[in-house]
């Protein structure tokens, strides 16, 4: 016992390399600083770019969906307005449908994923808050997910 008491007096609280953590900590805390004032130059930056672009005051008053959101649909997207139908970002992002048939066999109905994976992945992560947020989201959820198989086209 008395061995194990001696042992741990010299291995605890070890003096050797304290200054050197030192340092790396500040080094660190150093680095941390700098880059949140990137990220909060970046912001005003991001600010500044969304008020040039004149429909983001719409999307901005859409409920579930943030200003991150619409920059990267933005950055992804363009101008909205070179879009003549929803249909046409919908297979941007690889969303449109595909059905496997051939003669009588009927496959599974896949999405086609030949579109830019970012703006699906974006899609995807907004269409969660806004169908937990917004009241017209969630309905057209249910209406989508819970309407009887004849009305699918099935």
């Amino acid at each position: 016992m008395k061995s194990l008491k001696a042992a741990a007096s010299r291995s605890v609280g070890m003096k050797q390399g304290t200054e050197l953590a030192k340092v790396e900590l500040q080094l660190l805390l150093t680095q941390y600083e700098y880059l949140q004032s990137k990220f909060s130059e970046l912001d005003v930056k991001l600010d500044e770019l969304m008020e040039q672009i004149p429909y983001v005051q719409q999307l901005l008053a859409i409920k579930g969906m943030g200003r991150d959101t619409i920059a990267g649909f933005i950055a992804e997207v363009g101008d909205i307005h070179q879009y003549r139908h929803p249909k046409q970002i919908v297979k941007l992002a690889g969303l449109n449908l595909k059905e496997n048939t051939s003669g009588k066999h009927k496959g599974q109905t896949k999405i086609t994923k030949r579109g830019r994976k970012r703006l699906r992945a974006l899609l995807f992560r907004v269409i969660m808050p806004l169908v937990a947020k917004n009241g017209a989201f969630k309905a057209l959820h249910e209406y989508y997910t819970k309407r009887p198989d004849h009305e699918k086209g099935t």
